[in-house]
Formats: C-alpha cells, sequence, structure tokens
C-alpha cells in the first residue's frame, strides 16, 4: 500500500472536492435529469461558448396501404435540423490557500462540495425553466379546492392525449411549492388507504396522478401582477440539453484539465487544477458550456399556476 504523506494528500484535495461535488449535483436536479442530451465526443473539435450547434433529430415517417401486385413504395429516411447555440458557460472557482485547514476538517471539504453541487444544479435548472415562452400548448391550474385540482391534472392528461403522446411514454410535472402543498392536503393524493402507503406522508412529496410523476421545483419562474408561475410538464422529448467537452488547451502548461460526464445526468464538465501565483494558492476550477430548445413542441407544456 501506498504511503500517503500531508503533501500527496494536499495535492488531492482540489479533486476529492470535485469528484464529491458531481456525486452530490444528480441529487439537486429534477427538469434536467429527465430531458434528453445531446452530447457529442466523437467531433474532431472541442466546443466553446457561442458555439451554434445542429442537432439531428428522425423526421416525419408515414405508414403506406400495400395493393395486391404492386411494388412496395419506400420511403427516403430524412432528418430534420434543431439549431441549439452553446449560450451558457457556467463555472465554480474555488481558491484554497491553506489546504492544511481543508486535510483538518472533511467536513467543510464536503461543505464545499454540497454547496457547488446546488449552485451548478439551480443554475441549470433555471436555464431550463427559461424556455417556456417557447412552448406552444398551455393549460391553467387552479389549486383552489380538490375539485379544481382534479380538473387542472386531467386538463393536462388530455392535453398529451390530445397531442398523441403514448400512454406508455413517462411523463413529468415539475411544479412550484404552492401546489405541492395543497396536493398534500388533498387525501387522494397523501392518505395511505388511498395511495396504498404512506410515503406522501413521511416524505412531503407526491409521486405519480394520472400518469404524470410529479416533482418539486424552487426554480419555476413566475412573471406580472398576481404572480404567474411558470410549470412544465414534458416527456423527455421536450426539451433537448445540449452539451459539449470543452478545449484542455492548458495541459503541458501549468495546470492540469480533464473533461468528464456525470454518468446519471449526462452533463460534461471540464476540472482544471492550478496554482496562482498572484492569489498565492491552489485554484480549481469546475465549468460546462450547455445549450437548451424546445424539441418537440407536442411534448412540452406549460402548466400556469397563480
Amino acid at each position: 500500500m501506498a504511503n500517503f504523506t500531508p503533501t500527496t494528500n494536499a495535492e488531492a484535495i482540489p479533486t476529492i472536492i470535485a469528484q464529491e461535488t458531481l456525486k452530490l449535483f444528480p441529487g439537486y436536479l429534477n427538469l434536467a435529469k429527465f430531458v434528453s442530451k445531446d452530447t457529442d465526443w466523437t467531433g474532431q473539435d472541442f466546443a466553446t461558448y457561442g458555439q451554434t450547434l445542429n442537432i439531428v433529430k428522425p423526421g416525419t415517417i408515414t405508414s403506406q396501404t400495400k395493393a395486391s401486385g404492386s411494388n412496395y413504395t419506400n420511403q427516403a429516411a430524412t432528418a430534420d435540423k434543431l439549431t441549439v447555440t452553446l449560450n451558457q458557460h457556467k463555472y465554480i472557482s474555488l481558491l484554497q490557500e491553506d489546504i492544511t485547514e481543508m486535510l483538518q476538517k472533511p467536513d467543510l471539504q464536503q461543505a464545499y462540495a454540497r454547496n457547488a453541487a446546488i449552485v451548478l444544479a439551480e443554475e441549470i435548472e433555471t436555464y431550463l425553466f427559461g424556455l417556456h415562452p417557447n412552448v406552444t400548448y398551455t393549460e391553467s391550474f387552479d389549486a383552489t379546492s380538490a375539485t379544481t385540482i382534479e380538473t387542472s391534472f386531467l386538463g393536462i392528461r388530455s392535453r398529451f392525449a390530445r397531442n398523441k403522446i403514448p400512454q406508455s411514454m413517462p411523463k413529468s410535472a415539475f411544479l412550484e411549492t404552492s401546489i405541492i402543498d395543497k396536493l398534500l392536503t388533498v387525501e387522494k393524493y397523501s392518505r395511505g388507504d388511498y395511495i396504498g402507503n404512506t410515503e406522501a406522508v413521511r416524505t412531503g412529496a407526491v409521486r405519480t396522478i394520472y400518469g404524470i410523476n410529479i416533482f418539486e421545483s424552487q426554480v419555476v419562474p413566475t412573471s406580472g401582477s398576481p404572480v404567474c408561475y411558470h410549470n412544465i410538464a414534458c416527456t423527455p422529448y421536450g426539451i433537448v440539453l445540449v452539451n459539449r467537452p470543452m478545449p484542455l488547451s492548458g495541459n503541458g502548461k501549468g495546470v492540469r484539465m480533464v473533461n468528464f460526464t456525470e454518468p446519471m445526468t449526462g452533463i460534461t464538465f471540464r476540472l482544471t487544477e492550478g496554482y496562482d501565483l498572484d492569489a498565492g494558492g491552489l485554484v480549481t476550477r469546475l465549468e460546462t458550456v450547455y445549450g437548451a430548445s424546445v424539441a418537440d413542441p407536442k411534448h412540452i407544456i406549460e402548466v400556469e399556476s397563480t
């Protein structure tokens, strides 16, 4: 077994914090875990902020009628292109002057990692919710009573059905806190004798209503007065989150850089480590560049509530 000294441990601290951040990161995401991802590691060039990418999605497929004695008619496989700009470059950069303090306080390492994970997750979630002005379909949600809540969920379910979304396709609603609070007061969504368990009371969460998975979000955008909340219900094909590896041009020039993908979310990050002569400390930088777009308008609904 290798012998570890304070020096070697100190060098490992930035990597440990970055790894712990990425381990915690998925736990603070809702919408970003559910949407489609487009992360390409096959290209020759790394991506940069502001770059515009053409994302290929399948074109329309039609069925045909075979007449007796006639030849088959083949449909050429076509693809549509969705243009997405990598217009978000988010990073966290930590300067650590006193490595000894980090070595002596593992809880401090965990706290830095937790806070970094929360900040990055909130940035991505807020950006995705910000696509709501581009959503074609809108349903209203009235949480006044158990009856209006029921009618509202049936409206969301019916909209997916009218948009010809298969019943078996996963559907989720990402709702602001006051809606979740109201749901927890409705017996049929929370009482054990209705739903078969006491999970809603234990966890403060409602899982599924009419085939729609329910998630609480703290970053639902608002507008107007009185306030209107712009919640989102969608399938994985409603939004595409586009993300690419970043250049590693600093390697061999006094810093260490590496790209890696967080496996649960599919989001790629670049980790940079190096000593800052001016600041007199070790710098750890975790960053990602991404963009997003509504992918298939029929697969996403803006759910407005007040």
